[in-house]
């Protein structure tokens, strides 16, 4: 028999018990479940998750809960009184009106955010934005663009995607957890908008501060929609850099120039596998599922400049 006041072999303990608690994001009034927590979870953990899961970057980040105190980072939910199915509320820092892009962006207000200083020939300004020079200003102006594109890729509109890639925002730009508008697309299964994203240059295998590509995210929150269009987009991309050799006995050959690559047999089940299985030497692809290999890339923008 266990002694008294401990836990019998396997079981879980308060300390390791995890529940779910809403958060609400003030500027938009959206609602979000945030599973897996703890009572020893810290407010820099929630955050990290909130990037993501509200897909609000995470210096823009202030919560607060019950007396609209900001929670300070190194907090617990014990020591702020969190409670399972408590609801966080979630706002962001007023300075600069980014409070009003997050809004619009969110919303997907395309006419209010075209407004708020997200394109260089915008005549919106703000206290400090007045004292920036020529340089700043375009930094700051970038940087809100980033964070618009970020939060637009996350809710899926893609009529605003569009505007912001065609006015020059930076489509490889990350926040400070390395989190692209890619990642975030993929990982909630937006998949208009991982192709736009891939269209206008987004790379696959850029990967965030935990290591994961846009790709993992969209396997890691099961969105396999999401998964198959980054796959078959390394497909094609890998597909392509493969010309076909006269002189090789038929035998030899890849599949794809044995056969036409663009039917829809190549794209689907069993057959898909074989496909790629003839494109790539053996362990090429890492993991189990379809993962290109890593590869170097100019360095990103961080999305966080200007702030």
């Amino acid at each position: 028999m266990a002694h008294r006041g401990k836990m019998k072999s396997g079981t879980l303990t308060p300390r390791d018990s995890q529940f779910s608690i809403k958060v609400r994001l003030q500027e938009s009034q959206e609602r979000f479940s945030v599973p897996g927590c703890s009572p020893h979870m810290k407010m820099a953990e929630l955050k990290e998750k909130l990037e993501l899961l509200a897909g609000i970057p995470i210096h823009l980040q202030r919560l607060s809960y019950v007396d609209e105190g900001d929670m300070p980072d190194t907090s617990t939910f014990k020591f702020n009184g969190i409670i399972p199915g408590g609801t966080v509320c979630l706002s962001i820092w007023s300075r600069d009106g980014w409070g009003d892009l997050v809004k619009a962006a969110a919303e997907g207000n395309l006419a209010e955010l075209k407004c708020l200083g997200v394109t260089t020939d915008s005549s919106y300004d703000t206290e400090n934005s007045l004292r920036f020079s020529v340089k700043q200003r375009n930094e700051w102006i970038a940087a809100r663009a980033s964070v618009a594109l970020y939060v637009a890729a996350h809710r899926g509109y893609l009529h605003m995607i569009r505007f912001l890639l065609k006015n020059g925002a930076n489509v490889l730009a990350k926040t400070k957890l390395g989190n692209s508008p890619l990642h975030v697309a993929s990982a909630m299964g937006k998949c208009d908008c991982v192709d736009e994203l891939l269209a206008n240059g987004a790379q696959t295998q850029d990967i965030n501060e935990n290591g994961h590509t846009a790709l993992g995210l969209a396997r890691l929150w099961h969105q396999k929609k999401a998964e198959r269009h980054l796959f078959l987009f390394q497909w094609r991309e890998r597909a392509a850099t493969v010309s076909a050799n006269t002189h090789l006995d038929p035998s030899e050959l890849f599949a794809h120039q044995k056969f036409d690559s663009k039917l829809k047999t190549w794209r689907s089940g069993s057959y898909a596998k074989r496909y790629m299985a003839n494109l790539v030497q053996y362990k090429e692809f890492e993991g189990s599922g379809f993962s290109a290999p890593k590869k170097h890339t100019a360095a990103s923008t961080d999305l966080t400049t200007g702030i």
